[in-house]
């Protein structure tokens, strides 16, 4: 049972002194100067980029031991091969990006607790003077993994957690245990109090569909007794081309989606600027432009086989910044996945 009572309210100060705290540790003037000079090109559109990315995706592990309806991974259809990212390599990479990455996302596809290395991966990236994010379903978790994961460094850890009740939760989150979850983020936090450490920043996340639209209070009520450090919740994506999954999935409340219910088909409202400032490296080294992209045929480049900063500014690359800024076309210019979404990806349409 649920009450009105919370120890703690979540207060949007709080997020921005989390992230104005990261940031100030994490700046360097050569990191400064990068990311002002991203934005600039950003803002005129420029194709070809001086600087590298400040924000990155790597995947360490696309597999997952949940089963969720709308992820590629979880239906089984994920156009990659399955596998982990060699600490060797994740620690190449992020030599490689240190003197401008101002943060890295340390998942995408996958469950990243289940990869073997994963503290020691937080730990080298945060030595590098870098802010990493987790994002966890946490079915999958054991004290000793809740000490090593406060001791390793994380800045800060997003938990799924969908639902008031086992039948809401487990109706995306299949495979998962609400119960276990819960428990899983007790022993977290108390291990963060234990040790008398203020991070990882946990954020609790609830995923609204049609499903549980009508638990958000329930679920804001329960994290905030948790005593969580923030309450957030995030819209489902679907295939605007699959009518069972928009009919099945979709809120009956537009304030929740992040499609515009007035237009005669469904379009994704976000503003792509993923290729001005952010590279996503999938566990096997290839790039995609973008966290939305799973398929390796869309890859713009391989870290095994050239730099980041190559890739950055690769033929692909401008030529996908060119068609997403609307600038005409060039001789040099090839096809990419981008040129087919400009800008507003269909989610698992490609």
């Amino acid at each position: 049972m649920v009450t009105s009572d919370c120890p703690k309210q979540f207060r949007k100060r709080d997020v921005y002194l989390f992230h104005l705290q990261e940031a100030l540790r994490c700046t360097t003037l050569p990191k400064l100067a990068n990311l002002l000079a991203l934005k600039i090109q950003r803002r005129l559109r420029r194709p070809r980029l001086i600087g590298m990315p400040a924000y990155y995706f790597l995947d360490p592990i696309n597999i997952c031991n949940l089963r969720c309806p709308l992820c590629p991974t979880g239906q089984g259809i994920l156009a990659r091969k399955q596998g982990r990212m060699p600490l060797s390599e994740l620690k190449r990479i992020a030599d490689e990006i240190a003197p401008y990455a101002y943060r890295v996302e340390l998942y995408n596809w996958g469950e990243p607790l289940l990869h073997p290395d994963i503290f020691e991966m937080i730990r080298y990236l945060s030595s590098r003077r870098i802010s990493v994010r987790l994002s966890s379903n946490l079915n999958h978790f054991t004290p000793d993994m809740a000490q090593s994961l406060i001791q390793s460094g994380l800045s800060q850890l997003v938990v799924s957690i969908d639902g008031a009740t086992q039948a809401s939760y487990s109706a995306y989150r299949r495979r998962g245990q609400l119960d276990v979850v819960l428990q899983n983020l007790e022993l977290l936090l108390d291990a963060r109090r234990r040790l008398g450490a203020t991070r990882p920043f946990v954020i609790w996340r609830m995923l609204i569909g049609k499903h549980n639209e009508h638990e958000i209070e329930q679920v804001r009520q329960m994290a905030c007794q948790s005593g969580v450090d923030s309450f957030t919740t995030g819209p489902l994506f679907v295939d605007t081309h699959n009518h069972e999954q928009v009919d099945q999935w979709l809120p009956t409340n537009p304030a929740y989606a992040a499609y515009d219910y007035s237009r005669n088909e469904l379009e994704n409202v976000w503003d792509c600027h993923e290729l001005w400032e952010s590279m996503v490296i999938n566990w096997d080294g290839g790039v995609a432009p973008c966290c939305w992209l799973h398929n390796a045929e869309f890859d713009f480049g391989d870290t095994g086989q050239a730099t980041v900063r190559e890739i950055w500014n690769s033929p692909r690359y401008i030529s996908a910044r060119r068609v997403i800024a609307k600038q005409p076309r060039e001789s040099g210019d090839v096809p990419t996945i981008c040129h087919r979404c400009r800008g507003h990806p269909d989610y698992l349409a490609y």
